[in-house]
């Protein structure tokens, strides 16, 4: 069954528009179109949760007791609909009815979007790569400034056509095919560059707790938390470096990845998608932090708390032991 959606056009006129519960959150029963109603993640269990107002307060509906409280068919669409809900919110915050179903959970695709910098970045990587193993020394490279410099060699556009008839030759295919292939790990690769470059400001603020500890150093109490924090922190960094050294060493030989080339862009996806999830609980915090001064004061002081609160909320659990060392 489609919901029907009406919206006002630009004469102001009502359009009547049928939503397909197969591509959006198109639900029917009238507990959905309470005014101002969202899906979202608790902050504790991290369960699934339809948020309405009641009053002057909010509630919190589990999306597991909905169709139960609501008399919602379990064939239904809604049904269907409420089941997809917990997994659309791995890669959004936040699910208003009649929004769009990630394109994860669709097409394997991602529903978000990246600058053309880092388009650039994955191609200059893959053109390394392809130079590298023409020449029998293949290798990986992922400094922007080295891509950038081998991008714009004039001699570098001739040699990966001849990297590429190579290479179909050895795979038996056509030179269109490796080209295609190459072009679309292309663009499946630039969203881990964007989550590289995105995890630099996590790793920035690892950085600016260690000089923070320096500057705070005579104030004991503060000094005690900055070094809690950063026994907290440093699994996290260790976390992400480790995924990105696997992905890289996943992707590093391009003969592999076209052998191999619907499993390799599964994998891509699997690291990018996990990836994602892993740096929405920062977005926040490391937006707070960019351009932060490293100087002593209220404003450094409440930022830090926060984060403090924000570590052990998230990343506690599993420090507990080395916290009892500390």
């Amino acid at each position: 069954m489609s919901t029907v959606v009406e919206k006002s056009n630009k004469s102001g006129n009502s359009d009547i528009e049928m939503l397909d519960p197969t591509v959006y959150f198109a639900f029917n029963h009238k507990i959905f179109s309470v005014e101002g109603a969202y899906f979202r993640l608790t902050h504790d269990t991290k369960e699934p949760c339809l948020y309405v107002s009641l009053g002057e307060m909010k509630g919190a509906i589990p999306t597991k007791s909905l169709a139960r409280e609501f008399g919602i068919e379990d064939d239904s669409s809604d049904a269907s609909l409420l089941r997809t809900v917990g997994g659309a919110l791995k890669f959004v915050k936040e699910i208003r009815p009649n929004d769009s179903i990630p394109r994860e959970l669709l097409d394997g695709s991602a529903s978000w979007s990246i600058e053309d910098a880092h388009k650039g970045i994955a191609q200059g990587r893959i053109t390394m790569q392809l130079i590298s193993w023409l020449s029998g020394n293949e290798e990986i490279v992922i400094n922007k400034k080295e891509l950038e410099e081998i991008a714009n060699d004039p001699s570098t556009k001739e040699t990966i056509q001849e990297a590429f008839r190579e290479i179909a030759a050895k795979l038996e295919i056509k030179r269109d095919d490796v080209v295609a292939k190459i072009d679309e790990v292309i663009r499946e690769l630039a969203y881990i560059e964007a989550l590289r470059d995105y995890y630099n400001g996590i790793k920035k603020i690892s950085t600016s707790l260690s000089r923070l500890a320096a500057i705070y150093k005579r104030d004991r109490g503060t000094s005690e938390d900055l070094n809690r924090m950063q026994i907290l922190i440093e699994p996290v960094i260790q976390k992400f470096d480790r995924s990105f050294t696997e992905i890289d060493a996943q992707t590093c030989e391009v003969m592999v990845i076209l052998k191999n080339f619907e499993a390799t862009i599964g994998t891509i996806r699997r690291t990018r998608d996990n990836l994602h999830q892993r740096f929405m609980i920062w977005r926040e915090m490391v937006d707070r932090w960019s351009g932060m001064i490293m100087e002593e004061g209220p404003e450094i002081e409440r930022l830090q708390k926060d984060t403090y609160q924000f570590l052990a909320r998230n990343f506690m659990q599993s420090q507990t032991w080395r916290l009892g060392n500390t």
